[in-house]
C-alpha cells in the first residue's frame, strides 16, 4: 500500500466515524408528537456525508405526517450545532415506515408513554392487562387507534396502524428541506 492509498484509507475511516457520530446526533432527536428518538422510532434511515453536505434519509410514520416540518427543523438544528459549516439535506422516503422498524428501546419508551406498537402484544402499557378493547377507529392521529383497558380503566393508543403504512403511487423519495 502506498502513502496515497494509506491516506485515503485513513480519510475514509475518519469520515465513517464522523458520519456515525452525525447519525447518533440525529438518532437523539425526538419525535415532536411522541417523546422517542428518531432511530428508536424507526424514522431514521441513514446519514451520509458527501462533498461537505450531510444527507439525512428519514421516513415519516405516516403519509402527510404533520410533524415532518418540525422533525426536519430539529434535525437541522442538532446537526448545525454538531457540525457547523456543513450543508444539510433532508430526504423524506414516504411510505417506507413499518411498525417493525421500531427498536426494542423504542417500544419500551413508547410503552412508558402509554403507547403500544401495532403487531405487538395486545396489552395495556400501564397495567399489563390483556383485557383491552378498541375504543374507536382513530386516536389523536390517523395512525393511532385508541384502546380501553378494562383492567385499570386507562385509555391508550396503538400506533402503526393502517394509516401509517399506506404507500404512495410512486416509490421515489420525496426531497425537501435542502439548505
Amino acid at each position: 500500500m502506498n502513502a496515497d492509498q494509506l491516506g485515503d484509507e485513513v480519510t475514509d475511516q475518519l469520515n465513517g466515524r464522523f458520519t456515525d457520530r452525525l447519525a447518533d446526533v440525529v438518532a437523539g432527536v425526538s419525535d415532536p408528537e411522541i417523546d422517542v428518538g428518531l432511530r428508536d422510532l424507526g424514522v431514521l434511515r441513514s446519514v451520509s456525508l458527501t462533498d461537505g453536505r450531510i444527507r439525512v434519509h428519514l421516513t415519516p410514520t405516516r403519509i402527510s405526517c404533520p410533524a415532518v416540518g418540525e422533525i426536519a427543523r430539529r434535525v437541522r438544528s442538532a446537526l448545525a450545532e454538531a457540525a457547523p459549516g456543513y450543508g444539510i439535506e433532508i430526504v423524506w422516503e414516504r411510505g417506507a415506515w413499518q411498525p417493525a422498524a421500531v427498536t426494542v428501546a423504542g417500544r419500551d419508551a413508547l410503552s412508558r408513554g402509554g403507547y403500544r406498537v401495532a403487531g405487538t402484544a395486545s396489552s395495556c402499557p400501564y397495567c399489563g392487562s390483556e383485557d383491552v378493547e378498541q375504543a374507536g377507529r382513530f386516536g389523536g392521529a390517523v395512525c393511532k387507534v385508541p384502546y380501553d383497558c378494562r383492567g385499570c380503566g386507562s385509555t391508550f393508543d396503538v400506533i402503526g396502524t393502517a394509516g401509517c403504512t399506506a404507500m404512495l403511487p410512486t416509490p421515489e423519495p420525496v426531497r425537501g428541506g435542502s439548505r
